[in-house]
């Protein structure tokens, strides 16, 4: 399985892990790692920043939260449109034919 190392003390929110992960697993032909995410719509991940401090001292921190391919994961119960299943190797997959972007997987 392949993934990232992100080192969040140099985080600047600039999104390149979530292009990073969409350009690895969208328009390429490499299975099993290649197509199950859609090419627009729902992420494998998500960043989240957090504020802290008031003006004129705002600091803020950027988190990027990664599929974690749980063992149990919570996202298989979590989607109304069953669109998530787990593969016999472990990954988590979201079909994008039956997934409606309503975010209720997300964390």
């Amino acid at each position: 399985m392949k993934v990232f190392v992100i080192d969040v003390k140099n985080c600047t929110g600039c999104y390149s892990c979530q292009i990073a992960c969409k350009d690895e697993h969208c328009g390429n032909d490499w299975t099993p790692y290649a197509k199950p995410q859609p090419d627009w719509g729902h992420f494998w991940g998500k960043l989240n920043y957090y504020e802290r401090g008031q003006i004129p001292q705002v600091r803020v921190a950027h988190v990027f939260v990664p599929c974690q391919h749980c063992d149990d994961a919570p996202c298989i119960k979590a989607c109304p449109e069953t669109a998530i299943s787990k593969r016999a190797d472990g990954l988590v997959w979201i079909d994008p034919k039956k997934c409606t972007g309503c975010q209720l997987c997300l964390p």
